[in-house]
């Protein structure tokens, strides 16, 4: 699961780079003007030196929440096991889920150093859009492309994907979480007691 551990971290380190643009300057409805508005959400907690560690990781699940849709990404990174999973099994699953990406996400934002980041497309598809941004990396590297794949919700957005270079991390979730299910004969709860033990630092 080592390339799955990496994945998080850079889309993590993509959201931080966020320039804090007046928000002023975009449309609430307007999906790039989301993702900049994520950005400086994350960007004004990692200033905030004053915050216990568990004060910063609840605010960091704060955020998780608000603007990622991690049930509708839970299933999908399931595959074919949610269907067949029993109503406690996708609970369970959906919770360490959340567990893990908020300890991945805690354990390595303030080791980021920070980046220049743009927004230089969007596209829309129905209630669908994907927002594409750059991040410039060191060395003279050509920039990392990332892409966000965005629905619509209510009067807002969820973030339901990121594709950093082409590769989708809900994609190698799935891939990652399969993997691990049909190495534990079909059992779910493997994968789920795994995702726990990650998230509390076991």
């Amino acid at each position: 699961m080592r390339f799955l551990r990496l994945l998080p971290i850079l889309v993590l380190a993509s959201v931080i780079a966020l320039p804090a643009a007046p928000r002023a300057a975009k449309a609430a409805d307007d999906a790039a003007g989301f993702i900049a508005q994520t950005g400086n959400s994350v960007l004004a907690l990692t200033r905030d030196k004053t915050l216990s560690p568990d004060e910063y990781k609840h605010r960091l699940r704060t955020i998780a929440l608000q603007d990622f849709d991690v049930p509708r990404i839970a299933q999908f990174v399931l595959g074919r096991y949610w269907r067949t999973a029993s109503d406690a099994e996708r609970q369970q699953f959906v919770h360490a889920f959340e567990n893990y990406m908020v300890q991945v996400y805690a354990t390595r934002f303030r080791q980021y150093s920070g980046a220049q980041f743009k927004v230089t497309a969007q596209r829309a598809e129905g209630n669908t859009a994907m927002v594409t941004t750059e991040i410039d990396r060191a060395g003279g590297q050509a920039p990392a492309k990332v892409v966000w794949q965005v629905n619509k919700s209510g009067n807002g957005y969820k973030i339901t994907d990121v594709s950093i270079e082409g590769i989708s991390q809900a994609v190698t979730y799935r891939q990652e979480f399969s993997s691990v299910i049909e190495q534990h004969d079909g059992r779910i709860s493997a994968l789920t007691e795994q995702l726990q033990q990650k998230a509390s630092g076991a």
